[in-house]
């Protein structure tokens, strides 16, 4: 009969469970799809509906969606199966099988069977309780022994196999490390002949396709030079042959288009290009050193006469002071010449001329104008006239 097993821990008694009577007021369904059962992990807070029963209108509403969304599913899977390219049908004597393409051989069903079965369980017996802990009592006869000494190990003996292993196998791993060595060492002098052999191999391809560079460059430069000498050749043939076939038909057009070159200024003669080139620019830097010295000696000129003239004003001064005072005048008259350079002052030309003691002298100026004065050579004489330092003039000019 099937059942299940109730068991309890207490008193170790066992109770079937008779399943296979069925109550006729008993409903089974699906707990998958009952409302009171929440869904989802333990540990998320879920909202408990206030309401119970929902309204016949919502209850409406939602099965007015659902339709509706079922339409519109429907009439996309009916657009998207019109639209995509189906399978051409077969060729005549054959036909189309669905066959399976995966990697792993499967089942297709949209249903798989099910079948209910009952399990029953084994009876087992109960375990008897474990029982508490206790030394055994020896049951047997205690007797001793005397060990001296060396019986039961003996050092010599013992260690002897040790010391064969140990030295075996560091005189086994010294030798491994030698012929390591020796193995090591012809590898690299092997290695050191490879890469001699590689180096001149190496070389020797170098020193070959400069060579060949070289000759190609050499190839290269020849039919260049040929070319180029080709070339001036057959401008020279033309040349020579132009010039040949003009000098009778040019012959009598050469004067009149000298004459015409002559005429128009392009054509100079020898000695004016000399002149023009080489002569006209030295003249002009001679000319110019010239009148830079001029230019220094009147400066210099100009300044000696200056302090000449203030010098010979004083005496002319104290002169008049001299005379004004044995004659008796009251009053003194000063004259003395004016200070600026770009005045000129000049004495009347008949007093001077009946001393005959006086000539006129022209100053530059700063000012670019000059100063006419006549002065006397000897102004040791106490006895000058005094009208002649009365009447002076005053003369500017400028140029």
């Amino acid at each position: 009969m099937p059942g299940f097993i109730n068991k309890r821990e207490d008193n170790f008694q066992l109770s079937i469970i008779d399943i296979s009577s069925k109550d006729e007021n008993t409903h089974y369904g699906n707990i998958m799809y009952d409302r009171r059962v929440v869904r989802g992990p333990s540990y998320v807070h879920h909202p408990i509906p206030t309401q119970t029963a929902e309204s016949q209108a919502s209850r409406q509403a939602e099965a007015r969606r659902r339709s509706m969304a079922r339409r519109r599913a429907q009439t996309q899977r009916a657009r998207n199966l019109r639209l995509r390219m189906g399978t051409p049908p077969p060729v005549e004597g054959r036909k189309h099988k669905h066959l399976q393409t995966h990697e792993y051989l499967e089942d297709l069903y949209d249903n798989p069977p099910e079948v209910h079965e009952a399990v029953q369980t084994d009876v087992f017996l109960d375990r008897p309780p474990t029982p508490s802990f206790a030394i055994d009592v020896n049951k047997g006869i205690e007797v001793g022994t005397q060990i001296y000494p060396g019986e039961l190990f003996h050092f010599d003996t013992e260690v002897r196999p040790v010391l064969e292993v140990l030295v075996g196998k560091t005189i086994e791993q010294s030798l491994i490390e030698v012929f390591e060595e020796d193995e090591t060492m012809a590898i690299r002098k092997q290695q050191e002949v490879l890469r001699e052999l590689r180096d001149s191999e190496l070389a020797e391809e170098q020193r070959l396709a400069e060579q060949e560079r070289r000759r190609k460059e050499q190839i290269r430069d020849r039919i260049i030079e040929h070319k180029e000498a080709s070339l001036t050749q057959r401008e020279t043939e033309d040349r020579v042959a132009a010039a040949v076939l003009t000098t009778g038909y040019i012959a009598d057009l050469l004067p009149s288009v000298l004459k015409g070159l002559k005429d128009g200024g392009y054509l100079f003669a020898d000695n004016r290009e000399d002149i023009e080139g080489n002569f006209m620019d030295w003249l002009m830097e001679e000319v110019k050193t010239e009148m830079q010295k001029m230019v220094e000696n009147k400066d210099l000129l100009t300044e000696m006469l200056r302090e000449i003239l203030e010098t010979r004003a004083d005496v002319y001064h104290t002169l008049h002071e001299r005379a004004a005072q044995k004659r008796g005048h009251d009053s003194e008259e000063e004259v003395t010449p004016s200070e600026s350079q770009a005045s000129a002052v000049e004495y009347e030309e008949g007093s001077v001329a009946e001393e005959g003691r006086g000539e006129e002298v022209v100053i530059l100026g700063d000012d670019k104008s000059f100063i006419s004065l006549a002065w006397f050579d000897s102004m040791d004489e106490p006895n000058i006239a005094p009208s002649i330092l009365k009447k002076p003039k005053l003369r500017n000019v400028n140029f």
